[in-house]
């Protein structure tokens, strides 16, 4: 024969435990001594838990360094494009992010010579000064831009590629043994691109000898790998 529970009732023993903290409570305050002893470890357990958030805070920050505010790309932007305040923001960064050279709010409007990338700090040398035209921004300092007249099988170039440029001058090579073809500028980026011409960035003392063998012979571009 099966025994019927019992209701809880039954067992005077068992409380619902807020009772049982109530009670608790009670017996403490009538006896001050641990009623305080009660509420001083309790602040000690708070202060214990403060103290390790801040100290946790204090390392992040010798970690990282104070914060500086510099200027955040807050989209995409491509070569070329004019940096509007709509494409970047002045954010609070820890110093230990901050690129050497970051651009603070000087940089807006002027255009983007390499692509920048949403939450990326923008560094002063990809942002040229404003009011230049597109190709004048991407000249790095110290080239000039010098067109290269191309045919529709030339190769296909892009901007911000890089070429070597060749010339060959059949006449002047010969009679004297030296190759037709020569290298006259290593490693020149490509500027404009264009149906006719490729405009490409030349070191200023390059630049007349590429002017001597566009007007005496024929220039190619090659293709740099990476």
């Amino acid at each position: 024969m099966t025994t019927p529970a019992r209701p809880l009732s039954a067992f005077p023993h068992q409380r619902p435990r807020s009772r049982v903290r109530r009670t608790v409570l009670t017996r403490l305050r009538r006896r001050p001594v641990l009623w305080w002893l009660a509420t001083l470890a309790l602040a000690m357990g708070t202060a214990q838990v403060v103290a390790g958030s801040v100290s946790r805070a204090e390392e992040g920050a010798a970690r990282y360094g104070a914060t500086r505010t510099v200027l955040v790309a807050t989209r995409d932007v491509g070569v070329g494009e004019v940096l509007e305040a709509s494409a970047a923001e002045m954010r609070d960064v820890p110093a230990g992010f901050v690129p050497r050279g970051a651009a603070g709010a000087e940089a807006l409007g002027g255009r983007v010579t390499e692509r920048l990338h949403a939450g990326e700090v923008v560094h002063g040398e990809r942002v040229a000064p404003g009011g230049l035209s597109v190709v004048a921004a991407l000249l790095p300092p110290g080239t000039r831009g010098i067109a290269v007249p191309t045919s529709p099988e030339a190769l296909s170039l892009e901007v911000g590629d890089v070429v070597d440029v060749l010339a060959t001058i059949v006449e002047v090579a010969a009679g004297t043994g030296l190759p037709p073809t020569v290298l006259v500028v290593a490693g020149a980026i490509v500027v404009d691109v264009r149906e006719a011409a490729v405009s490409v960035a030349v070191p200023v003392e390059d630049a007349a000898r590429v002017a001597y063998a566009l007007s005496s012979g024929i220039v190619t571009l090659t293709l740099v790998p990476g």
